[in-house]
């Protein structure tokens, strides 16, 4: 007890020890959720091509893991440029239907839960490039020595998207609206024009002007193919030999400076050396379908021979600037045959090749698509590398003759799916013969929607292959698109033209549409925005 209170004295007489001071901590900066949404955009150049590079076969298609079945609405090909305030992009823009677009989104939005999906084409990087002179030319010393030519890198990208969304920035709100009013999502699909969607900077870019409260319901896949519910969805230009890529599944290359570049295609040096220029003379001339038909219609009948003159020796040096480098040749075939028709006169007798190609030919300039399939398919028969082994074998059999013992033993060696292949080629649109291919498998897909060939007002079709059968639409366009046939049925001649009479060239809009019954995917349904904006007038 004493030893206790002389303690407790001792401790009453020390000093006080003052109390630690309480630093005050800064709060911790706010976390971005887009950026972390986003985390590629981080990485440098190296680190990013080593990534985007390593992707494999398997990331050609994204399989949403998703498991609630919303409706689908599929549009594409809105072809979004970068307006018309610099004197440097007049007539490439093709977007006009901003107003429509919002009205579109609201009936949408007040169907029920619904995943919108933008399927390609969406933004116009092509002509930008082009208008820019930005792209690298197929003999730039900076191109690699081997391996697929390159276009745009990353930074023209940034800056090419930084100018669409300022010229069309309600589009973008408008999808950020879209995803604030009920249980949607938004999927965007990359396309041959606009490819640079998979830079991760770009799409976090977009992403900012969207502005989606929940990150996650906004979605860019990988590759060029979505899959969910039995519906499989994808641009198109894989399956066209003008527009693919060398690696569809990862469509990026390094140059010879190392910088990281996305790959280019024949549909590319085609916008980049022709196309771009004689739009800005003949502003409708991508707004014809088909569009070989519509060139070949510009050469005929242009009042202008001067103007075509130029326009055909452009063609035919970018042909051969192709051609030199060896670059897709499939596709300059396909292109040069089915722009200036098959070759051959019209008076080397009945049976003759040349009456042949001569009617051929006729057919194709007034828009007919079947003429237009006929000589693509033939011309892709001599150089599609699936049909290789096929031409060297007839070839052979026609040296042998008139052994026919030696002509008939080198048919045997004929690949037998190189027979199905041509027959699909030569009888079936190549992108109604790939839906047919993608039925069934082991996601049991019944629907296939495709986009990329502006086909007027789209279309769906009954498909069947092997033992399955399904559905194949196609979303037409957000674009003024008008068959060159109906034109011409219509008496419309060229010098009559105009992209101002809604009457010629009308704003269809079209969106695919697929609902859901008992967790299977039904028929596809086309609407088109007009549609929608009287059904929201009168609301």
């Amino acid at each position: 007890m004493l030893l206790f209170g002389w303690a407790a004295l001792a401790q009453a007489a020390a000093p006080a020890v003052p109390a630690a001071r309480v630093v005050p901590v800064a709060p911790a900066p706010p976390r971005d959720p887009l950026a972390a949404r986003f985390p590629d955009a981080q990485l440098d150049d190296r680190a990013l091509c080593d990534r985007l590079m390593a992707r494999t076969a398997a990331d050609a298609v994204f399989v949403d893991p998703e498991t609630r079945y919303r409706r689908k609405v599929i549009v594409s090909d809105l072809h979004l440029g970068p307006g018309g305030a610099d004197p440097r992009f007049t007539g490439i823009d093709d977007f006009y239907s901003d107003a429509d677009w919002r009205a579109f989104l609201e009936k949408q939005a007040a169907a029920g839960p619904t995943d919108l999906i933008v399927n390609g084409d969406f933004i116009e990087f092509w002509q930008i490039a082009a208008a820019l002179g930005t792209l690298p030319k197929r003999d730039d010393p900076r191109q690699p020595a081997t391996g697929a030519v390159l276009a745009s890198d990353q930074k023209f990208a940034v800056g090419a998207v930084d100018l669409v969304l300022a010229a069309h920035r309600s589009v973008f709100a408008d999808l950020g609206w879209f995803l604030e009013h009920g249980d949607h999502r938004v999927i965007v699909i990359a396309g041959n024009h606009d490819v640079d969607l998979l830079w991760p900077k770009v799409q976090l870019a977009i992403a900012r002007a969207i502005k989606p409260r929940d990150p996650a319901r906004l979605i860019f896949t990988r590759g060029p193919g979505y899959e969910h519910g039995g519906v499989h969805v994808e641009h198109g230009h894989a399956f066209d030999a003008a527009n693919r890529f060398s690696t569809n599944h990862a469509p990026f290359g390094r140059d010879r400076d190392g910088t990281c570049r996305v790959q280019s295609s024949w549909g590319e040096v085609f916008v980049d050396r022709f196309y771009t220029d004689v739009e800005r003379k003949v502003p409708f001339i991508d707004n014809l379908y088909p569009q070989s038909a519509a060139i070949l219609w510009a050469m005929r009948d242009n009042p202008d021979p001067q103007r075509d003159a130029g326009a055909v020796m452009k063609f035919i040096e970018l042909v051969r600037v192709a051609e030199g480098r060896d670059f897709n040749r499939n596709a300059v075939a396909s292109l040069l045959q089915s722009t200036l028709g098959t070759p051959g006169a019209k008076d080397m007798g009945p049976e003759s090749v040349g009456e042949v190609a001569g009617h051929v030919t006729e057919r194709l300039a007034k828009g007919d698509l079947t003429a237009g399939a006929m000589t693509d398919a033939l011309m892709r028969f001599r150089f599609d590398p699936e049909l290789a082994s096929l031409w060297t074998a007839l070839a052979r059999a026609g040296r042998a003759l008139p052994d026919m013992r030696a002509a008939a033993s080198e048919l045997r060696a004929v690949d037998p799916d190189a027979m199905a292949h041509l027959r699909d080629e030569v009888f079936g649109d190549p992108l109604s013969t790939a839906a047919g291919r993608l039925l069934g498998g082991d996601r049991k897909i019944s629907v296939v929607v495709f986009g990329h060939t502006h086909e007027p007002g789209g279309s769906v079709e009954g498909i069947r292959a092997r033992k399955y059968s399904g559905w194949y639409a196609n979303t037409g366009s957000w674009i003024s698109a008008a068959s060159v046939a109906d034109l011409r049925a219509r008496g419309v001649g060229w010098d009559k033209l105009s992209l101002a009479d809604r009457t010629m060239f009308p704003a269809r809009n079209v969106a695919v549409t697929i609902d859901y019954t008992g967790g299977a995917p039904q028929k596809p349904a086309i609407v088109n925005a007009e549609t929608a904006k009287e059904a929201v007038k009168a609301k």
